[in-house]
C-alpha cells in the first residue's frame, strides 16, 4: 500500500512524499521511500531496495556466523580458566602438605 507523507518546518509545508508499506520475510511492517513522484521512480526504487535487502541479509548471516563463534571461544576461555584455578587449588593443597 502507498501513501503521502508531508512535513511541516517553521510553518512551511514540504511534500508530498511517496511511502510504501510492506511486510518482510520475518512478516515485520516496514516501510521504503519511494520518491516525490511515484510513477517515475517507482521501478528504480523498488528495484534499489531489492539490492540493499539482498545485502542485509548476507550481513546477518555473517554477523550470526561471527557471533557463534565468539561465543564458543568465551565458552573455552571461560572452562580454561576455572580448570587453571582448580590446578593451582589443588597443587597448593599438595606444596602444604
Amino acid at each position: 500500500m502507498a501513501y503521502k507523507r508531508f512535513f511541516y518546518r517553521n510553518g512551511k509545508r514540504f511534500g508530498p512524499y511517496y511511502y510504501e508499506s510492506y511486510r518482510d520475510k520475518s512478516g515485520k511492517i516496514k516501510k521504503r521511500y519511494i520518491g516525490m513522484n511515484p510513477d517515475k521512480n517507482i521501478k528504480e526504487n523498488l528495484a534499489s531496495n531489492k539490492q540493499i535487502e539482498e545485502n542485509i541479509d548476507k550481513k546477518d548471516l555473517n554477523e550470526v556466523t561471527s557471533n557463534d563463534s565468539n561465543l564458543r571461544t568465551l565458552i573455552i576461555l571461560i572452562i580454561l580458566l576455572f580448570l587453571t584455578d582448580i590446578l593451582s587449588f589443588y597443587f597448593l593443597l599438595v606444596l602444604e602438605s
